[in-house]
């Protein structure tokens, strides 16, 4: 199961683990890509895919070809269907777009204005956005200039370069810089595609972008054993794909620059996430950056399966992400977070909450939690709660095993957090590198540990996280500690209601047997 790095911790490890996890021209021909050829029913640059896909049985190959297909609608595939694209490149390759090119602006004082654009106007209170005065994430149409996208603002009054209002009483839409001589494209549709039944559905080659996909939405949404390869979801208002259904997978792609996430799954069992970049997403902080649901990838309500191989970095958000019952049904391999890098997310880079019978190993995580500073939530350094390399949050049986976690807000932690659904119990630290230097700005406090927030006498109460009940152990870890704060006399180890433990007072609880702590420069 775990391939550990020394023999002197085979006999405590082994003891450890066993009380661990248990349209338009239609025409058949060919299209060739670097890897292999369609073979299909051709669709052109401006065709109507759906009107092809209406004509045609389950089953059929699309070979899309190259250049921008917009959609009015989301696509309903059939049973079997193949959607083939030319590439995922916005330049060279396929891209379903959501958005509309706007033409007809004209001037409006120092400003730029065009008219008839919009929806009409409509309130949406899901989710939690960073600024909660002004709450611009739960509007989702977006505005590109070429190939940027423009950052929304509240009124006319906060107009200025690289800035848009959206006026939807009136139906207008404000810039400041002159969009002559350039494209200005609005995302208006919701998604590229409902999933409607389909099952056995495979999307490949081609890219995703400018979907105005609604909070915790997805702009690809991928079903019952839905195969998506070589896909690249960019530049869409929430998420770039979600998976819902069983038996799916999102491999060998990129997500980046939507709104809220690169991607999530709910309910999915036995997906696969794999051999992807997952980047920059909530680039513009609308979303709330250190908590609700934001970052890299989210995974809940009784999803299992594998994200592995996965470059998860510089998302505004938590990098990667289980909550709310994620993992168990039945178990087996329940979820497991694998073989990935994990870097320069706003917040925690993996967090595991309200979840169960899970594994985090093979990791590299660093410099995450580093950009929390003055943001929503926490606003000065709150210890192990916020921004910790890995984050075990009220959370049972799991394993975190064989990681590289450095320079991290914090190191490693867990968490029992009052009046949650589950408690934290048969928590495994095993084997992990953790280098204890605190974030490069100096914000943080690059602990590892266990926390409780239960007080005793407030209802409800659970006393367990530090008992045999809770079952709580980290075992055989390697730490580094600088020099300059301390090396191994820095008190930086949580336990039993004090944050600040030595190593010494770390191990005489019965931590980290067969662990070192090194002082380094």
């Amino acid at each position: 199961m775990l391939g550990f790095r020394s023999t002197r911790r085979k006999v405590v490890l082994a003891a450890a683990l066993a009380a661990c996890l248990t349209g338009a021209f239609v025409a058949v021909t060919s299209q060739s890509t670097a890897a292999d050829t369609c073979s299909g029913v051709t669709v052109a640059l401006g065709a109507d895919i759906q009107k092809a896909v209406n004509a045609n049985p389950a089953g059929t190959t699309y070979c899309l070809a190259a250049g921008v297909h917009r959609l009015a609608a989301p696509l309903t595939l059939k049973t079997g269907d193949t959607l083939w694209g030319a590439g995922p490149s916005p330049t060279r390759g396929t891209v379903l777009s959501g958005a509309r090119v706007l033409t007809g602006w004209v001037a409006s004082g120092a400003n730029w204005s065009v008219s008839g654009a919009l929806p009409a106007a409509y309130q949406d209170k899901n989710g939690q956005c960073e600024n909660l005065a002004t709450n611009l994430c739960h509007k989702f149409e977006d505005l590109f200039r070429g190939s940027t996208q423009l950052l929304r603002v509240p009124s006319l009054n906060d107009l200025g370069p690289g800035k848009f209002y959206a006026d939807y009483a009136a139906n207008r839409v404000y810039v400041r810089d002159n969009p002559a001589g350039v494209t200005m494209q609005l995302g208006r549709t919701r998604a590229a595609n409902t999933v409607s039944g389909a099952t056995g559905v495979t999307i490949r080659d081609l890219g995703v972008r400018h979907f105005a996909s609604p909070s915790q939405a997805g702009a690809l949404e991928i079903g019952e054993r839905w195969k998506v390869f070589s896909v690249e979801t960019s530049y869409n208002h929430a998420l770039g794909f979600k998976v819902v259904g069983n038996n799916a997978s999102f491999t060998a792609g990129r997500s980046s620059y939507n709104g809220q996430l690169g991607g999530g799954v709910n309910r999915g069992r036995n997906f696969t996430i794999a051999d992807v970049e997952i980047d920059h997403n909530n680039a513009q902080a609308l979303y709330w950056v250190s908590d609700w649901e934001s970052g890299g990838i989210k995974v809940t309500n009784g999803a299992t399966g594998v994200v592995e191989r996965a470059n998860v970095h510089d998302n505004f958000g938590i990098g990667i992400w289980a909550d709310g019952q994620a993992g168990d049904p039945a178990v087996a391999n329940s979820l497991r977070f694998l073989n990935s890098t994990v870097v320069r997310n706003s917040a925690d880079g993996v967090r595991f909450e309200i979840s169960s019978n899970g594994k985090i190993s093979g990791n590299t995580v660093t410099d995450n939690g580093c950009d929390l500073k003055g943001r929503r939530g926490p606003q000065a350094i709150a210890g192990l709660p916020d921004g910790a390399g890995i984050d075990i949050n009220s959370s049972v049986s799991v394993e975190v095993s064989g990681n590289t976690v450095s320079r991290n807000h914090n190191g490693i932690g867990g968490q029992e957090r009052r009046g949650r659904e589950l408690h934290l119990q048969h928590l495994r630290v095993v084997d992990n590198t953790i280098d204890l230097t605190r974030c490069a700005n100096d914000f943080g406090l690059g602990l590892a540990g266990v926390v409780s927030n239960q007080k005793l006498g407030t209802e409800p109460y659970w006393g367990e996280t530090f008992t045999k009940v809770g079952d709580n152990l980290f075992v055989g870890n390697d730490y580094k500690i600088p020099s300059a704060d301390g090396g191994v006399t820095a008190k930086r180890f949580a336990w039993n209601g004090t944050y600040r433990h030595t190593w010494s007072a770390w191990q005489g609880f019965g931590q980290d047997q067969g662990g070192t702590v090194t002082a380094i420069p």
